[in-house]
């Protein structure tokens, strides 16, 4: 069937309707494919039919100013990265996660009591009466000179260890604090004087009516009793002993010349004092119960000894060298105190862990330190409770005698201590096992400064001997060689 119609350009349009099968008009459709396939194709062609095509990967990479090979950038570009993220990942767990930090040691126990000794003079510092034996009221001169002594020969020999325990200024202020008192006591701005101040206050012990600080149970602060002074005109061992007390803390005060040369002023003048008017302090008075000398000879060796490294004058070396003052000191038989440095003998020192708690008992001797320590210190602040109620004189017994532990901790006083044979009564009323005594506390702190610290920290040799002249003169130098 023919159609014949009109050619939209203007020709006739012809539609031809043969009568070729489906299957016919397919197989001329494949061949005329097939046909069209045979031929080649431009490129615009094969753009056309097939797309872009596959490009074939450069094996180089140029960088600019080099060419290397794909491989190796590619490794080193995600080697970098890969060792970046590594970085990251290790820095973001270090930040995370919480740190185990090294705390440095604690201090040793040697420190840790030289602080809580060094409390105990705080203490005896701020209560009212000022400078006084610590179990009582009453000031005697001879032991707290002592004391004094004691502290300030520490501090010549281990400052660099004071301070490294962070004590050092503490220590120096308690020393001023003695020494202050000690001037007050004689006319130190004097050569010659006639008299010094023994003892402030009165210690009968008989039990009598009138009120003394021995009979009175009673805060320091609330004394309101008469307390009497005793002078002594004739008292070589107080004397010397104060004058070696000032010697050495001038020594400690060096830094400070105006108040170090006061202290030797009045070192000299003691001293001078002790030689001329002969005598015992406890001859003849209350003192001899209490604090008895029994002799001054050791402390003219000691307080020479002292004026020796304070001024460098060899006349107080060539004393205190004199054999027959250690002879008359005793320094070649025993005695009840013969080897133990105390008050009334300096012809030897003496230990420590037995005193912190290494003994039979257990016990620490050194109130506030460690959990076994004395509970019932013979000591009259401590006893009391603060309360503000005004005890008097009897009035305070009840605490003196009570069975309760003290309601003050007097952190630092070493107490009298054990007997001999380790056997110790914590009881208040018994001062010679509970009472604690600045003379005592003096030695302590000075054994522990020796024992505390880094091991290399030694003593500071030549602080002791910063007044004293070289030995042997430094020679003159060689004269100059001669020239013809």
């Amino acid at each position: 069937m023919s159609m014949y119609g009109r050619d939209p350009w203007g020709g006739p349009l012809e539609i031809a309707a043969d009568s070729a099968t489906d299957d016919d008009r397919s197989r001329n459709l494949q061949d005329y494919d097939r046909a069209a396939l045979s031929r080649p194709l431009d490129e615009t062609q094969q753009s056309w039919l097939l797309g872009p095509g596959e490009q074939k990967k450069k094996k180089y990479v140029d960088l600019g100013c080099i060419i290397v090979s794909r491989k190796i950038f590619v490794w080193t570009v995600g080697t970098i990265l890969a060792a970046g993220l590594l970085a990251g990942f290790i820095t973001l767990i270090v930040k995370t996660v919480p740190r185990h930090r090294h705390r440095p040691p604690p201090p040793d126990n040697y420190t840790l009591a030289l602080n809580k000794g060094l409390m105990f003079f705080n203490a005896q510092r701020y209560l009212t009466g000022g400078y006084y034996d610590a179990g009582d009221a009453i000031k005697f001169n001879f032991p707290q000179s002592f004391a004094m002594t004691m502290l300030s020969w520490s501090v010549i020999e281990y400052s660099a260890k004071y301070e490294a325990a962070g004590e050092l200024n503490h220590v120096k202020d308690i020393i001023k604090w003695g020494t202050d008192y000690f001037l007050k006591t004689f006319n130190h701005t004097a050569d010659t004087i006639d008299r010094v101040v023994a003892q402030v206050g009165k210690g009968d012990t008989t039990g009598g009516p009138d009120p003394n600080d021995h009979y009175c149970w009673m805060r320091p602060e609330d004394i309101d009793y008469e307390r009497p002074v005793t002078e002594c005109h004739s008292c070589s061992d107080l004397a010397a002993e104060m004058a070696a007390a000032l010697a050495s803390a001038s020594i400690v005060f060096k830094d400070n010349k105006a108040y170090s040369q006061k202290l030797v002023h009045g070192a000299k003048t003691l001293f001078k004092f002790s030689r001329d008017q002969r005598g015992r302090y406890s001859v003849g008075n209350e003192a001899s119960i209490f604090y008895n000398s029994t002799g001054y000879w050791d402390e003219f060796i000691w307080g020479a000894t002292w004026l020796y490294y304070a001024t460098g004058n060899s006349s107080y070396l060539q004393l205190a060298t004199t054999p027959g003052l250690a002879k008359h000191a005793g320094a070649f038989w025993g005695g009840p105190f013969y080897g133990v440095l105390n008050w009334d003998n300096k012809l030897a020192g003496t230990q420590m862990n037995y005193i912190l708690g290494k003994n039979p008992r257990k016990m620490s001797y050194v109130v506030g330190f460690g959990n076994h320590y004395p509970k019932h210190v013979h000591h009259r602040g401590a006893s009391i409770p603060k309360n503000k109620v005004k005890y008097n004189c009897k009035g305070g017994w009840k605490w003196r005698d009570s069975k309760k532990p003290n309601p003050n901790t007097i952190v630092g006083a070493m107490v009298a201590g054990p007997d001999r044979h380790d056997g110790f009564h914590d009881v208040r009323s018994n001062y010679n096992y509970t009472e604690p005594t600045l003379a005592g506390n003096a030695g302590l702190v000075a054994a522990l400064v020796a024992l505390s610290g880094d091991s290399d920290v030694g003593i500071d040799k030549n602080t002791i001997f910063s007044a004293v002249p070289p030995m042997f003169p430094t020679p003159p130098p060689p004269p100059a060689p001669w020239k013809p």
